[in-house]
């Protein structure tokens, strides 16, 4: 029996697709970014099937907070081509490859490239990682302070969150292990294995928009943690979703670290009218036409100096 509703989701879902597809164009008709003299890098890690998506991403961020160096990690996937493109876009963009950032201490793939690019970068600047859906569509003060304070800044996934010590995260996580969990779960649940538990503090966040402080962490913090973490959950550590894990922890151990306020920067299913960043998540990236609608509306406010 044909289930009707599933069928007009998938049906709504690919004409939203094909919207967004149409519309995402618009921005290749738009100025290059321009580096400034800020205390910013802007990091992503880019795959050939997201260039234009991450043109729309860095471009609508770009217009309210200008960064001092661009940084892409490039998947494999990115070929010569895109690489042309991405440069009259961001004239100055420093590419690096994905596997310049391999470590063997470290889990392979999962983005966790990215997180070790970071790190590096982090020495000199303080480092945004910016996922390529998402959008900006206001100034966003809150990102601004932490630049210029330097603190750390995570990107919540409900209203009301807090930054907790680890213990009080792992009895959170071990009340809801079900026996076939994702593995971010499991990692959570096992927090309190963790040696000098007064260090560690962690927050359930999305590291798809992340604020990462001059000079607070470095490879070797993430190695020390990977090794313990891999002691805990033997071969499951090199799932995918341990390096969103780590990040969090990372971020919400650092002194000062701050939640972005939620709906304010947020997922678009969860938005109102004072949100003021968007993370597209897949799963509702296009269950309405709105991604497709901010694409062109940022297009054209780019193009008429916006």
């Amino acid at each position: 029996m044909i289930d009707i509703r599933s069928l007009f989701h998938k049906v709504c879902i690919a004409i939203n697709r094909r919207r967004f597809d149409r519309k995402l164009q618009g921005i290749l008709d738009t100025n290059p970014i321009h580096l400034g003299n800020t205390p910013l890098t802007l990091l992503s890690m880019v795959h050939h099937r997201d260039v234009l998506s991450y043109l729309l991403a860095a471009k609508s961020f770009a217009r309210f907070i200008v960064p001092a160096k661009v940084v892409i990690v490039a998947d494999p996937s990115i070929t010569p081509a895109d690489r042309e493109l991405l440069k009259r876009h961001i004239p100055e963009v420093c590419f690096r490859n994905a596997a310049e950032f391999h470590c063997q201490e470290l889990p392979k793939g999962g983005t966790w490239e990215r997180l070790t690019a970071i790190a590096e970068y982090a020495q000199e600047r303080f480092v945004i990682q910016l996922d390529a859906d998402t959008v900006a569509t206001k100034a966003m003060p809150e990102v601004e302070l932490a630049i210029r304070e330097n603190h750390a800044f995570l990107l919540g996934t409900e209203d009301v969150q807090q930054i907790q010590p680890v213990v009080q995260i792992a009895t959170w996580a071990k009340g809801r292990l079900a026996g076939d969990d994702h593995v971010q779960l499991v990692a959570e649940s096992v927090l309190d294995g963790l040696s000098d538990q007064s260090r560690w503090k962690y927050v359930r966040a999305c590291s798809g928009f992340a604020g990462f402080p001059r000079g607070a962490f470095g490879k070797e913090q993430l190695v020390r943690i990977s090794q313990e973490m891999s002691a805990l959950l033997g071969e499951r550590w090199k799932e995918w979703g341990t390096e969103q894990f780590t990040s969090n922890l990372v971020l919400a151990s650092m002194e000062g670290a701050k939640l972005l306020p939620h709906p304010k920067y947020c997922a678009p299913h969860r938005a109102n009218g004072d949100t003021a960043f968007r993370h597209f998540i897949g799963y509702v990236r296009h269950t309405t036409p709105l991604y497709a609608i901010l694409a062109g509306q940022v297009a054209a406010e780019l193009r008429s100096g916006g």
